[in-house]
């Protein structure tokens, strides 16, 4: 399977839906695997869920309306994107169900077992990031994912820095092959993070974008690349998925001429 690339529009729209379409636009062209935006129903809930009531004004200044949701799940689609939403209200994952065909689960949600197991009805693969887990809060997903393997449900861990942005000093890529993660959510600024994750056993990266003309006083600018940077990220993942073939040691092709030389016993 190829490295599936979601491309995190997360609030880079700055609430203009024409900024979403080019949004959307901008990761199709980088050669994205799909596009990923996020949805709450209630700003004052969500921060009060996160024990953040200082936030709930920012959460409100980036709540998109849900009626853009069908919107840009056919914008998405059109351009051969598959269209993804975070849900992070329990009482908003069936609002998002209709338009997905897969969820995703932030990290500051990861640890709400009754939160993760309520996407399960819906049958959908489901993608959680691992940002603020120590060990035993990673053990408790993976027997999460082994729960869900054994019943049909796809469940796949991406290992996860919550810095924005992160250190690549922090980025501890080491965890993808150490506990079997599936990728990488990347919040770092540097264009090689992905390559790197794949090179270490990722089969998922995801990476915010935003546009050259987002605010930049928006939450998620400083940890987001532009367009160009954006598809030239997109490019090294891909370079790096070539780089490590299919893991089967044979005689490549490419050696043809110079087996005549081998010395044999």
């Amino acid at each position: 399977m190829s490295v599936y690339v979601i491309a995190e529009a997360g609030t880079s729209h700055d609430l203009q839906i024409e900024k979403a379409r080019r949004l959307i636009a901008a990761a199709a062209l980088a050669g994205a695997s799909a596009v990923k935006f996020q949805w709450w129903s209630d700003s004052k809930h969500l921060a009060a869920r996160r024990n953040a009531p200082e936030l709930a004004e920012m959460y409100e200044g980036c709540r998109i309306p849900e009626d853009w949701l069908p919107t840009l799940e056919a914008v998405a689609t059109a351009a051969g994107l598959e269209f993804m939403t975070t849900a992070y209200l329990p009482e908003d994952i069936v609002v998002v169900a209709p338009f997905v065909s897969r969820f995703k689960i932030a990290s500051f949600e990861s640890q709400d077992r009754a939160f993760v197991l309520a996407h399960k009805p819906f049958g959908k693969p489901t993608v959680i990031s691992t940002g603020l887990c120590d060990l035993p809060a990673l053990w408790k997903l993976r027997s999460i994912q082994a729960e869900a393997s054994r019943s049909g449900w796809d469940v796949r861990l991406l290992q996860c820095v919550s810095a924005y942005p992160c250190a690549i000093s922090d980025l501890n890529l080491a965890t993808i092959s150490q506990y079997d993660l599936d990728g990488l959510s990347d919040h770092t600024e540097s264009l090689l993070t992905g390559a790197f994750a794949v090179t270490a056993g990722a089969r998922i990266v995801e990476k915010h974008l935003r546009l050259g003309d987002t605010d930049p006083a928006n939450p998620d600018f400083g940890h987001s690349l532009p367009p160009g940077d954006f598809a030239d990220y997109v490019e090294n993942v891909r370079l790096a998925e070539a780089a490590m073939g299919d893991g089967r040691k044979t005689v490549a092709e490419a050696e043809a001429p110079w087996a005549r030389y081998v010395v044999r016993p």
